[in-house]
């Protein structure tokens, strides 16, 4: 077993874990906060809502999750994303190779 500790980076994120081929981050969205379009670079992404709601985009297409639904990412898959309520949301980045960027 390994104890892990949360590592902040900002108010908005913190990681809670990071090796050469996973990085786990804990997201922390206010009511109305959004994240602009982005990518996760080379690794694929899994995002967990634990608390809340937000509204998903990825590939033109907008989906309302919360706690119980998840959405799942290729490498490089544009998405955006806003928190409907005050929202907590677990990032899971995953690649073949080292995981690059946050």
């Amino acid at each position: 077993m390994q104890l892990l500790t949360c590592e902040t980076h900002s108010a908005l994120k913190e990681r809670l874990y990071h090796d050469e081929y996973q990085t786990v981050m804990h997201l922390s969205l206010k009511k109305g906060q959004s994240i602009p379009e982005h990518h996760g670079g080379d690794a694929a992404v899994t995002v967990i809502p634990v608390r809340g709601a937000i509204v998903f985009t990825a590939s033109g297409q907008s989906e309302h999750l919360v706690p119980g639904k998840l959405v799942h990412l290729n490498a490089q898959e544009l998405h955006s994303l806003s928190a409907e309520e005050d929202s907590d949301v677990v990032l899971v980045k995953s690649a073949a190779g080292p995981v690059g960027g946050c």
